[in-house]
């Protein structure tokens, strides 16, 4: 990603300005486009190679290289043309913003409340994995446990298992306003809108349903009524 800045004739003592400039303005719109709520940039850019820059005749621009890491990037500031040239800085940046947190401590595998979570500013390793809002963990389940403070990731959430192997389950199936419901065994374990198998116990029969919640499921032919 290049960005153009005004044409210099002399390249500017502080060249470092400039690539954190570039640099808060690549966060700015990492931020953004994950959902980050209120986030605050620090970054400091130091030269790879600290010497006295050439001047240039033309537009120079800053290309962030390497971006993986907001803890440690790469970027360069280019002088275009033939006689042009490039110096690379690394630029290390620290982002917080507002996240979800734990508001107590959870167990591991049990669908989050809205008691369980808060909203707090935290620093953030991974903007991408950062929960912003707390409806988009509520009736999740995080795969670990929880403690107070401890700011969510969202690689750590799921849908809760509501349906277990081996747990007694209604079937439920409808036709047009007609409802019958008949007794099951599950035969595998089942998230929400996920499908199982299930056998009728009254029959033997084993079909293929969908999860609607706990102890409930519907043949999977219903459609997801």
């Amino acid at each position: 990603m290049a960005v153009p800045l005004v044409a210099l004739a002399t390249v500017p003592a502080r060249v470092e300005d400039m690539v954190e400039r570039a640099a808060r303005d690549w966060l700015a719109g990492q931020a953004d486009a994950r959902g980050l709520a209120e986030p605050v940039f620090e970054v400091k850019a130091v030269a790879q190679l600290p010497q006295p820059l050439p001047p240039c005749a033309e537009a120079l621009t800053v290309d962030a290289l390497e971006t993986r890491s907001a803890a440690r990037m790469r970027f360069a500031v280019v002088c275009p043309g033939t006689d042009g040239w490039q110096r690379e800085w690394t630029v290390r940046a620290a982002v917080s913003a507002l996240v979800v947190v734990a508001a107590r401590d959870v167990p591991a595998n049990r669908a989050l409340q809205a008691e369980d979570l808060a909203v707090e500013r935290r620093r953030l390793t991974d903007l991408a994995g950062a929960v912003t809002l707390p409806e988009d963990a509520i009736a999740q389940s995080s795969n670990r446990v929880l403690r107070t403070g401890q700011a969510l990731h969202a690689r750590w959430l799921s849908a809760p298992v509501l349906v277990k192997r081996g747990d007694s389950v209604t079937i439920r199936a409808r036709n047009g306003g007609v409802e019958v419901s008949a007794a099951g065994e599950a035969l595998e374990n089942g998230r929400p809108r996920q499908v199982v198998r299930v056998r009728n116990t009254t029959t033997g029969k084993v079909i293929r349903a969908r999860v609607l919640q706990e102890g409930l499921v519907e043949p999977e032919s219903m459609g997801g009524s």
